[in-house]
């Protein structure tokens, strides 16, 4: 994606002490967790992106230190492992065990 002087100004404003820039999106996703031998599959919705992890709503029971696999379909399909950071009701934040390529 080619830099445009609009993403270069969101950039500017996006506080500099994160590890990663986080970019404000709204995206459905796929949350898969495992118990055992049996997976379940959710639709959730990633609201913050970045390298390192994102931020995501599901209507799912999780808890800092799960373990679970977000799905995305946009802008390829691609499964990423992550691992819950934190959670406030529906809203949890989730670190990637493998950051997202650059």
């Amino acid at each position: 994606m080619a830099a445009t002087g609009h993403h270069h100004q969101i950039m500017s404003i996006l506080p500099k002490n994160r590890r990663w820039t986080r970019l404000p999106i709204d995206m459905p996703v796929k949350v898969v967790t495992s118990k055992g031998f049996s997976s379940t599959i959710v639709e959730g919705r990633g609201t913050e992106l970045s390298q390192g992890g994102m931020e995501l709503y599901a209507g799912i029971m999780l808890n800092p230190g799960d373990m679970l696999e977000v799905e995305f379909g946009v802008p390829f399909h691609s499964r990423m492992t992550a691992i819950v950071r934190s959670r406030n009701g529906f809203c949890f934040g989730l670190e990637f065990i493998t950051p997202l390529p650059s």
